[in-house]
């Protein structure tokens, strides 16, 4: 199933300045007022490494604001930038930023504008003490409560694990936790920690996911942790560190809380973080071919309890629920570059070929743009008109930043440019749009490069059992690579050799394709039905079949490249041949064509191309499922074969009578020409009976019937939007003659009254045409509208009002005839219902032995009678008195004569006349 989650493709938001050391360092940007929760701007702060930090507006690509800095300083962590509105006037900026270079420092930029005026800049600057370890994190923490006026402190985190806290506004030190507060709590001896990973949180949003249920944990905190209410931060900082027990190292998980503010008043400046959890993490190792692997990328959301690691290649899901991380999935990536959360079910990852988006739970690709030189290409010319948006240089893999959900964008750095990549989610059909990351939006997107978890032992009962022995073609849990699978296949397509490829799909499909004998589908009881065949085989198939290119016209079509007889045969007689089937066949193709869904009619087209015959025309209409369009589009190309249209075309009519040419006389020494141009239209002519009249014309004629049964069954409305859209008004007007003649041909048109020598084969027709016959000449009637009838647009007939006026006519009598029919049956239906209903009554009484022997004998009966000659209207069934009687004792007696008359007298009425007959 196609996915509903599309990429677009990347495009440049801002070229950076190129520096010597050519690093770079991103950060995000929040904003809100003082004491409100913050919330992620468009906007991102990139620092320089030896020249400064720009602020970037993400929506219109355009730099906001930059701050210079001195020549051989360099950030040791990505910036934080926020923007709150004070008034309604004022707007305050601040901007945070790392350095490291003589000596280390924290930088506040900050920026106040009023008005229009020009803003008034501030620089603070704070060396750093304590502790010579470079900051790997920082950022804001949340004010609230009484101190919603104050402005948020500032926490930075340094790699050996120490963490300091300092006044939003003089960057003076508050607090500061030494680096031996982190392992404190964990029970094995922790040494050389390296901090890898750090997130500022609330104690709110971890308790709906990561501590959700400890009860032990909240327990800490003075009063009852709400979302409005008391609400501290919490860190959540990932370690990596020695640990003496284990002989090497281990990652740990940290979640620690601020220290208390009634003890940072107290006993200097010094205060340790209280440990709240401590979790192990995995750790995953580079393979032996590579010696190098770079660093760990870490992306956690805290109220999914999810946290998800990038390293050695392989993204590791957790869940943080438990006391201890669960694995939920482990998928190798080879040469992925970084990753970027979406949603709780998709990711998007970069590599030097690509750019994907996942769905980690069921290891599928929901959505991907190829990056080769062919799309950056078309990329570049599709967008060379535009001054903000041009091709971006992905020569290494981009490392993802930030996602914007409202904007639908995600950003990244590949070399010294921003880029940004579109990525659009398709809502579901219907009002109520369908949640995403549904099984469902995964089936058919597995990633074939995706190497997934085998099954290890094997049971005790025997050897492991998969789907692939049980259906064939499939490749469920096989190590063959679909490009090994597929290599002979390819070979023969390349070549043309179509019994070669029929051959070799054989075994795939279940069918023996190696031998001419087996041209048929019946020809051979298959072990499988064919809807157990693998689909991916089928959407191969059709894909080497079709082709979507385009024309000499330069418009995309539908074309059949490659034939192989029998298996486009099996395809057909299978219900495989649908439009769904093929744009999933074709998928990348019409994706890169940006031509949207397939046309209705393309199929159509390219099989009557394929077989003028239009044998393979009827197992289509016959086995597959088509819509009203597709439908309306084979009953057209069968009446144009058939020669059923009605020319409309007045202009040009031809000439029916011979002349003595003095209406028309001839040029001298062209009467040679006109006989020769008379005797290719009379070849023509005669050609054209031929081709309608020889065998085919059985199969065309079934075809048309197959056709318009199929399109009885479609809905009224989109046959008629249908009709509107395909048939022109004469066309329909040609259906509309079509299904006239079927209504004549069935008897519809006649009196059941009347007393016609009419043949059996002329008048027999199903009971239910008439239903189908009534329902396609409403659906014409009211696809030419009331404004084609009357204002004559439509051109019914030849163009001629007089002609227009007669068809209307004729076909009003016709179909008042076949109702007042139709009344007429009904009337006879209501006759007749008594006699039949006593005959079904009558039998009903009998007993078995007396209905085999009325069966088995033949029943006369005198006509002299005057009541025997009176039809039994209004009468009911006797009950028969059984012949025979059980007695004393359960002894089976027969009955006697005096016993039935008995019994016939009790079944007399009152006042009534009975006859009874012994």
């Amino acid at each position: 199933m196609s996915s509903r989650i599309s990429l677009q493709q990347p495009y440049v938001v801002a070229t950076l300045p190129r520096s010597k050391q050519a690093q770079y360092v991103v950060g995000e940007v929040f904003g809100g007022s003082p004491g409100s929760k913050k919330r992620k701007r468009s906007e991102l702060a990139v620092g320089i490494h030896g020249e400064g930090v720009n602020l970037y507006d993400v929506s219109s690509s355009k730099l906001l604001t930059s701050y210079a800095l001195p020549p051989g300083t360099s950030f040791s962590c990505p910036p934080y930038s926020s923007r709150s509105k004070t008034t309604k006037s004022k707007t305050e900026r601040r901007t945070y930023v790392s350095t490291s270079g003589s000596e280390d420092q924290i930088t506040l930029f900050h920026d106040i504008t009023e008005g229009t005026s020009t803003s008034k800049s501030t620089t603070v600057t704070h060396k750093l003490s304590q502790s010579k370890a470079p900051v790997v994190h920082l950022g804001a923490l949340a004010s609230s409560g009484l101190d919603a006026i104050k402005k948020s402190d500032i926490l930075i985190v340094k790699k050996d694990g120490e963490i300091q806290c300092l006044d939003g506004e003089s960057l003076q030190l508050l607090w500061s936790s030494p680096a031996t507060a982190l392992g404190r709590a964990s029970s094995m001896t922790m040494t050389n920690i390296e901090v890898e990973y750090a997130h500022i949180t609330n104690a709110y949003s971890a308790g709906q996911g990561i501590l959700k249920g400890r009860q032990d944990v909240f327990a800490f905190f003075p009063q009852e942790v709400t979302e409005d209410g008391f609400n501290p931060d919490i860190i959540i900082v990932i370690t990596k560190s020695n640990v003496q027990e284990a002989g090497d190292s281990v990652r740990t998980l940290h979640i620690v809380a601020l220290p208390r503010k009634a003890t940072t008043y107290l006993n200097g400046t010094t205060h340790s973080v209280e440990s709240l959890l401590d979790a192990p993490l995995p750790i995953h190792k580079a393979p032996k071919k590579k010696v190098t692997v770079g660093k760990a990328s870490f992306g956690i959301n805290v109220s999914a309890g999810i946290l998800q690691i990038l390293e050695a290649e392989m993204l590791t899901t957790l869940d943080l629920h438990d006391t201890f991380p669960k694995i939920q999935s482990e998928i190798n990536t080879p040469g992925t570059g970084s990753f970027l959360r979406l949603s709780s079910t998709s990711i998007i990852m970069s590599t030097q070929q690509a750019i994907s988006i996942l769905n980690p739970k069921y290891e599928s690709v929901l959505a991907t743009i190829k990056l080769d030189d062919e799309t950056n290409k078309e990329s570049l010319k599709r967008k060379r008109d535009s001054d903000d948006k041009q091709r971006p240089r992905l020569d290494i893999p981009a490392q993802f930043i930030s996602y914007y959900p409202k904007l639908g964008t995600a950003l990244a750095i590949s070399d010294n440019e921003l880029v940004a990549v579109q990525v659009d989610f398709q809502p579901g059909q219907g009002s109520k749009s369908r949640a995403f990351g549904l099984l469902i939006d995964s089936l058919g997107c597995s990633d074939p490069q995706v190497v997934r978890s085998k099954p290890g032992k094997e049971p005790s009962h025997g050897k492991w059992l998969f789907v692939d022995h049980y259906l064939p073609g499939s490749m469920g849990m096989k190590e063959d690579a679909w490009v090994n699978v597929t290599r002979e296949p390819e070979r023969c397509v390349k070549s043309g050799d179509t019994a070669a490829f029929e051959k070799a799909l054989g075994s795939k499909f279940d069918q023996d394709w190696s031998t001419e004998t087996s041209e048929n589908l019946a020809d051979k009881i298959a072990k499988i039905e064919p809807s157990e065949v693998d689909r991916r085989w089928i959407l191969y198939a059709l894909s080497k079949i079709f082709s979507w290119s385009q024309n000499l016209e330069g418009m995309y079509e539908l074309s059949i490249v490659f034939y192989p007889p029998r298996l486009f045969r099996w395809l057909l007689q299978t219900g495989n041949m649908t439009i769904l089937n093929i744009e999933s066949a074709l998928r990348q193709e019409i994706r890169t064509s940006l031509s949207g869904p397939i046309p209705a009619g393309q199929l159509v087209n390219a099989i009557v191309k394929l077989d003028r015959e239009m044998e393979l025309l009827l197992h289509l209409v016959s086995s597959n499922l088509l819509g009203a369009a597709e439908l309306l589009h084979a009953i057209r190309n069968l009446m144009e074969t058939m020669d059923l249209f009605e020319l409309g075309d007045s202009s040009s009519p031809k000439q029916a009578l011979l002349t003595n040419g003095e209406d028309a006389p001839l040029e001298n020494d062209n009467a040679e020409e006109e006989v020769q141009r008379l005797e290719a239209e009379a070849e023509d002519d005669l050609q054209l009976a031929e081709f309608q009249l020889g065998e085919g014309s059985g199969v065309r004629g079934e075809a048309l019937n197959v056709a318009l049964s199929k399109l009885y069954t479609c809905p009224d409305n989109n046959i008629t939007e249908a009709l509107q859209t395909t048939f022109t008004s004469q066309e329909t007007v040609s259906l509309i003659y079509i299904l006239r003649v079927e209504l004549a041909k069935g008897g519809w048109t006649g009196r059941y009254l009347d007393i016609l020598e009419l043949d059996d084969d002329e008048v027999e027709a199903p009971d239910n045409s008439i239903i189908l016959i009534s329902s396609l000449l409403n659906n014409c009637v009211d696809a030419l509208a009331a404004g084609g009838w009357l204002t004559g647009n439509a051109r019914l007939i030849n163009g001629d009002q007089s002609e227009s006026e007669a068809f209307i006519g004729t076909l009003k009598m016709e179909v008042s005839a076949a109702l007042e029919g139709i009344e007429t049956a009904v009337y006879l239906k209501g006759l007749t219902s008594e006699m039949v209903r006593y005959g079904d009554s009558v039998l009903k009484t009998l007993g078995n032995e007396d209905t085999g022997r009325m069966a088995k004998s033949i029943l006369t009966l005198p006509s002299g009678e005057k009541d025997l000659s009176i039809l039994p209207i209004g009468l009911k069934a006797e009950k028969q008195i059984s012949r025979l009687r059980v007695g004393a004792g359960g002894e089976v007696q027969k009955r006697s004569k005096r016993d039935i008359g008995r019994l016939l007298s009790r079944q007399v009425g009152k006042y009534t006349r009975e006859r009874i007959v012994l």
